[in-house]
């Protein structure tokens, strides 16, 4: 019960957080009327990075986790598709997901890993992240 509240309490901040953004900081280079361009990447790098990315920690996880071939592959595709939303993010100029967007993409990832792993595993996972 003290989970639900605090999911909850979580939940209803994320609104709050995404409209503390300061309005007043303006960068030397808008100000002056020059705007950097994001650096363009094609759809083939983008995609070769995040695979890199997913193969690195899934690898990671593996070895600490003790993941079967099959929880590997489950585990793979979750840290795919969550890299390949940062690289697409990124792609588009974002350097950052806001707090509302990484929030989701994290439960997202977290959900295939719950699928794919142990419950002990998991447990084991959730016991490693940082509190906050």
């Amino acid at each position: 019960m003290k989970q639900l509240i605090t999911t909850c309490m979580f939940l209803a901040a994320i609104p709050a957080a995404t409209f503390a953004q300061s309005k007043g900081t303006v960068t030397k280079a808008k100000a002056n009327g020059a705007i950097a361009a994001p650096a363009k990447m094609n759809a083939t790098n983008t995609n070769s990075i995040a695979e890199s990315r997913a193969k690195k920690v899934t690898d990671a996880m593996k070895a600490k986790y003790k993941l079967t071939d099959a929880q590997y592959k489950g585990v793979y595709e979750a840290n795919l598709n969550y890299e390949q939303q940062l690289a697409d993010l990124r792609a588009g100029g974002v350097t950052e997901p806001g707090p509302g967007q990484a929030l989701q993409m994290k439960m997202g990832r977290d959900y295939g890993y719950k699928a794919a792993m142990t419950p002990e595993q998991y447990t084991q996972y959730e016991n490693d992240q940082p509190k906050q």
